[in-house]
């Protein structure tokens, strides 16, 4: 039975290791992607400040370099967690390994103590003392029997001793490589800080200019441009996901390549219509649906969804149960995110800083998306639903507080 359940754990621990093996490869090359963008954000930002130092381009470097900056952290976990789910299998190995171990000196003791009691030159007399023919051919292969089952047993204890010694240096290997992350991911951490920081500080600078406000209120209107082709290019990506599925399984592909996002144990969404989550738990909109004017600033902007203002460091939640199809920058919105719901609906949450979701993660209901980052009209964060390329009203959709 220990043997079995072993080679199954061996078996199940190989196929973990080629698996997170190839998860952590891809996760090192998104995160060398990440520094290299983040190297280069940081060398256009010190060109930036010796010129204006108090300026919203600075402002939006520092977005930007917060998204990166955030994402690497959740680089860092995401392996910190397949390294601890390795290194929990290796040692539920190890524990096997010590029981076999433990079992196969028992029986290799049991020969030894044999051995030394009868000894090969009795062999003889026993075989010779033996009453009949018959009993002599028993006795003779018992001791073959014997013999053969101790090369095994002492075979099998070197192999697994080897295996033990092996498990243990690997153990070790990735307990140094999990703790260098961890080490990585405080690094980062402390980094993306002092950027909030100087954001923070900057944004009070800049927030008593109407300049200022009346600019990135103007840059909204080129965001939603950009969410408009953004929407676009992610129903264009699925429709070409499904059509190269379709044509795989043509061929007789019993497993396509093209990854596959199932919705249909999904939650309907558009049931949801009137009694839809609100994104954040408390706030009041205060630019509505479709064209606003700012008789102050004398602006008029098209809204295709809602700006929800509310506290500082509120969570922002999921409406509904989705796939997260996009993490973007988008400058007037800052860091966005785009989650796909049953039914080719999506919503969209700009605005957002400390994100801690990743493309192409499930989400459920009320999970937290991330935070409501601060700008220069204060903590808002802009909510759109959409149904293909559709953009829909949204007050229409969220429920009547």
């Amino acid at each position: 039975m220990v043997k079995k359940t072993l080679l199954l754990l061996f078996l199940c621990f190989g196929s973990l290791f080629s698996q997170t093996g190839s998860a952590v490869d891809k996760k090192n090359n998104e995160l060398k992607s990440l520094r290299n963008s983040i190297d280069k954000l940081e060398t256009d930002l010190s060109k930036i400040k010796k010129l204006e130092s108090n300026s919203r381009s600075v402002l939006q470097k520092y977005d930007q370099e917060n998204l990166l900056l955030n994402r690497a952290i959740n680089n860092l976990k995401h392996q910190e967690k397949i390294k601890t789910r390795e290194i929990e299998a290796m040692n539920d190995s190890l524990k096997l390994l010590d029981d076999k171990i433990h079992q196969l000196e028992k029986e290799f003791g049991a020969y030894i103590r044999w051995l030394y009691m009868y000894g090969k030159e009795s062999e003889l007399k026993i075989l010779f003392g033996s009453a009949s023919f018959n009993q002599a051919v028993l006795r003779y292969k018992y001791f073959n029997y014997v013999s053969d089952r101790s090369e095994k047993t002492s075979s099998r204890l070197k192999s697994s001793r080897e295996k033990i010694l092996n498990l243990r240096t690997k153990i070790k290997e990735d307990i140094a490589y999990k703790n260098g992350l961890i080490k990585q991911k405080n690094i980062e951490a402390q980094k993306l800080l002092s950027r909030k920081k100087q954001k923070e500080d900057l944004i009070k600078q800049l927030g008593r200019n109407e300049t200022n406000i009346a600019r990135e209120i103007d840059e909204k209107r080129n965001a939603e441009i950009a969410i408009k082709n953004l929407i676009a290019r992610l129903e264009e990506e699925e429709r070409s996901r499904e059509q190269k599925r379709h044509e795989q399984k043509l061929k007789g592909v019993d497993h396509p390549s093209v990854p596959a996002f199932n919705y249909s144990g999904f939650q309907s969404f558009a049931e949801l219509k009137g009694r839809l989550n609100w994104p954040v738990s408390n706030g009041t909109i205060i630019r509505a649906f479709g064209e606003n004017k700012n008789n102050r600033l004398n602006t008029v902007t098209l809204n295709y969804g809602v700006d929800i203002k509310t506290n500082k460091n509120t969570l922002v939640h999921c409406v509904a149960e989705g796939i997260i199809s996009a993490i973007e920058w988008i400058p007037g919105y800052g860091s966005v995110v785009i989650v796909t719901h049953k039914g080719k609906y999506r919503t969209v949450y700009g605005h957002i800083a400390d994100i801690e979701v990743s493309e192409n993660e499930k989400v459920r209901p009320g999970d937290v998306i991330g935070k409501v980052n601060e700008t220069l009209e204060g903590n808002i964060i802009h909510f759109e639903v959409w149904n293909e390329r559709n953009y829909q009203n949204p007050e229409v959709w969220l429920a009547r507080k």
